[in-house]
């Protein structure tokens, strides 16, 4: 790391926490609950932020592995001063704190916690606050409020934190797009919230719920996710989880109203078809296990949704379906939602880049001396890409076998084995036959955690990162 503006950087996204922190500490305080929880991690974020903000840099040139190196150093160093609320709470230990505060930044929504009831208030909105904050990206927040690189080379940073093939610009200017996509957010959550209160859940508990739901995060105050909700409630959450897994870029398209660009966007079309396909599939999968048709629906509804755009959340349990339902979840899990959302996992944009590629290939076999040309989304997909793409898969897989490989030393079956570790690098939460994660071992959860970083980073910036250290 020889190139000082990374610290820079990285004390900037530090001292955006920091300010961030401010409002658990708040809800500490009103709720007349333990603030020294929330006052050391701000401190120390603070005086780290400061120190590293501090040092003199010659030149604010920034280049994309330095962009991977900052984006993979802020979420570690976040999750680290993140998970101390919970350690100093005296709520769990501190491997089990990190892994909380980590599936938390990354969205993933699985828990240590027994019993969350039992949990602070304050301790309860920091595990949902955490979620919105690591649903867009500290460092697009920072990014949007702050001059980060006078060359306008900070789309590094947001390529190397926001999910997906590319992010791309629809508007001319970096911080102008980010400001676009912030409105977005903070409506959908905004709207949400209000949505929540009407169907006669309290102001506070809505936005827990909207904070989870927008960041795809699927962490919430209750022990039965969202099982106790009314029906009205549950399709709520059910459409802003869906409209929460559309590439954000689509909304700014209709704030331009640029309407023949979204109809032509190949993603958002294979996206609603794969919701389609498995709420129905599922449905006619599952529909025997319920009393009548309106709960059979809406568990259809709510858990393909969820799994799809790496919530979550759960409104019973999926532990008795049947095996076809259950693979067709496991490959909603892997696949995931949109680029350019909240959401983890694979990214349908890279699925459909795969299938165009073995079209490619099969028709090169058929026809070897003709040019067949990859287009997405109304561009050409470059040779490059679809290397990185491919390169991507291989690591992807290769991962989530290695962490299998690893968690397996715990001696549970081989099903919670790859529930576990699907679950966590796909940064779902929700998975089959584990209700939380206490029940595995320090090194798992450490290599859990890790997993979860690596599913919502998306791989790349954190193997940069340590390629990076070791020279």
């Amino acid at each position: 790391m020889k190139n000082k503006i990374i610290y820079k950087y990285v004390g900037r996204v530090l001292l955006t926490f920091a300010a961030l922190m401010i409002l658990p500490l708040i809800v500490s305080i009103v709720f007349k609950e333990n603030v020294i929880c929330f006052i050391v991690p701000l401190m120390l974020a603070l005086i780290i932020g400061l120190l590293l903000d501090r040092i003199k840099v010659e030149s604010q040139t920034l280049y994309a592995k330095d962009g991977f190196i900052i984006v993979s150093l802020s979420w570690i160093l976040i999750s680290i001063i993140g998970c101390l609320p919970f350690f100093i709470n005296k709520d769990c230990s501190l491997v089990d704190a990190f892994f909380e505060a980590v599936s938390s930044l990354t969205t993933t929504g699985s828990t240590i916690f027994n019993n969350v009831e039992k949990l602070n208030q304050s301790i309860l909105f920091h595990r949902c606050y955490m979620q919105l904050i690591g649903g867009m990206g500290v460092i697009t927040f920072v990014m949007a409020i702050v001059p980060m690189s006078k060359n306008d080379k900070s789309m590094h940073l947001l390529n190397a934190e926001m999910p997906g093939t590319s992010t791309g610009k629809i508007v001319p200017n970096t911080k102008k797009m980010l400001i676009y996509l912030y409105i977005i957010y903070f409506s959908l959550f905004g709207l949400e919230t209000l949505f929540l209160m009407k169907g006669n859940i309290d102001f506070f508990h809505s936005i827990l719920i909207s904070m989870a739901t927008v960041s795809t995060g699927g962490l919430t105050y209750l022990n039965d996710s969202l099982a106790s909700l009314s029906l009205y409630n549950k399709y709520v959450v059910s459409t802003f989880m869906f409209l929460s897994g559309i590439n954000f870029n689509i909304f700014i398209l209709l704030v331009l109203r640029k309407f023949k660009s979204i109809l032509k966007s190949q993603e958002l079309l294979a996206y609603i078809m794969i919701v389609a396909f498995s709420v129905t599939f599922v449905l006619l999968n599952t529909y025997k296990l319920y009393t009548n048709a309106s709960d059979a629906l809406v568990n259809s509804i709510f858990h393909s949704i969820s799994i799809i755009t790496s919530t979550g959340f759960s409104v019973g349990t999926i532990d008795t379906y049947p095996s076809a339902a259950k693979i067709i979840l496991l490959l909603l899990m892997l696949v995931s939602a949109c680029s350019g959302s909240t959401c983890g996992g694979f990214k349908i944009s890279r699925l459909i880049i795969c299938l165009k590629t073995i079209k490619r290939d099969i028709l090169k076999i058929i026809h070897p001396n003709s040019v067949h040309i990859i287009r997405f989304e109304g561009k050409r997909i470059e040779d490059d890409m679809v290397n990185s793409n491919s390169t991507f898969l291989f690591l992807y897989i290769m991962f989530v076998f290695v962490i299998m490989l690893i968690v397996s030393f715990d001696g549970f079956s081989l099903d919670t084995t790859i529930n576990a570790v699907f679950s966590t690098f796909a940064n779902t939460g929700l998975c089959f036959d584990i209700a939380n994660f206490s029940i595995f071992g320090s090194v798992s959860k450490i290599v859990l955690s890790i997993g979860m970083l690596l599913g919502r980073l998306e791989i790349f910036p954190i193997l940069v990162l340590f390629s990076d250290l070791k020279k």
